[in-house]
C-alpha cells in the first residue's frame, strides 16, 4: 500500500509543477508584450534619429550631401518597413520623395494628418529659397492599426530659387531617380546607396540627379 505520506509528497510535487506552469504562463502572458514594446521602443527612436533633419548623419542631410559633392554615401536602418522612391514628376502628389512606413506598438505620433517635422515648413512643401531653406522637408503620419500603429515617413525634395536679378531667377532642383527607372520603386531592404549621377542644365532650371538603391 502507498503510504499517506508518499501521496503527500506527490501531491506537493503536482502542486509545485501546477504552480510552475502558472508562473511561466503569466510570465509569458504579460512579460512578452513588455518586451515587444521595448524592442518597439528601441526601434522607433533609431528610426527617428534616421530622419531627423538635424540630425547630420540623417537620410535627408545624406542625400543633399552627395547632390552637393558628388560622393555616394551608403546607410543601413535596422528596421522592418516599406520603403518607396517616388522620382521627380510633376503630375505625382509623393513626387520626388522618399517614404518609409513601418508598424509599431509604440509611437511619437497619432494623427491621420501629415506634419511637417520642420518648423513652418508645410507637407507638401512649398517651393523655397536658396540660403534660406533646405531641398528636404521631413513629414510624417501616424494611423492606429489592429493593436499599434503605421507609422509613414516622408522626405519630400522640393526646388529652391535664387533670385540673380530683378527679371531673371534660378531654379536648383534634387530629383530623385531609380535603379529602374519606374514611376514608384518598392524594396523592404535595409541599405541604402546614394550617389549622384549627372548634373543638367536647361536655360535657367539646374536639375541635379541623385539615384537611391535600396537592397
Amino acid at each position: 500500500m502507498i503510504s499517506i505520506k508518499a501521496i503527500s509528497e506527490i501531491i506537493s510535487v503536482v502542486a509545485i509543477v501546477a504552480i510552475s506552469i502558472g508562473l511561466i504562463s503569466a510570465a509569458y502572458m504579460y512579460g512578452l508584450p513588455l518586451i515587444q514594446k521595448s524592442q518597439d521602443k528601441s526601434k522607433l527612436e533609431r528610426i527617428i534619429s534616421f530622419f531627423d533633419y538635424y540630425n547630420p548623419s540623417s537620410l535627408p542631410q545624406k542625400v543633399e550631401f552627395v547632390a552637393n559633392t558628388g560622393s555616394t554615401e551608403v546607410l543601413k536602418l535596422d528596421a522592418e518597413g516599406i520603403w518607396e522612391i517616388h522620382p521627380y514628376d510633376e503630375n505625382s502628389p509623393l513626387k520626388n520623395s522618399i517614404v518609409f512606413s513601418f508598424f509599431s506598438k509604440v509611437t511619437h505620433i497619432n494623427t491621420n494628418d501629415l506634419i511637417s517635422l520642420i518648423p513652418g515648413e508645410s507637407c507638401p512643401p512649398r517651393p523655397g529659397i536658396v540660403g534660406k531653406n533646405s531641398f528636404a522637408v521631413v513629414c510624417l503620419t501616424g494611423r492606429p492599426l489592429f493593436d499599434g500603429f503605421n507609422i509613414t515617413y516622408i522626405i519630400f525634395f522640393r526646388n529652391l530659387t535664387y533670385s540673380v536679378g530683378e527679371n531673371y531667377n534660378e531654379i536648383y532642383s534634387i530629383q530623385l531617380t531609380t535603379p529602374t527607372g519606374a514611376t514608384t520603386y518598392r524594396s523592404t531592404g535595409k541599405t541604402l546607396r546614394i550617389s549622384r549621377q549627372s548634373i543638367d542644365k536647361t536655360s535657367n532650371f539646374i536639375a541635379t540627379k541623385v539615384k537611391i538603391e535600396i537592397s
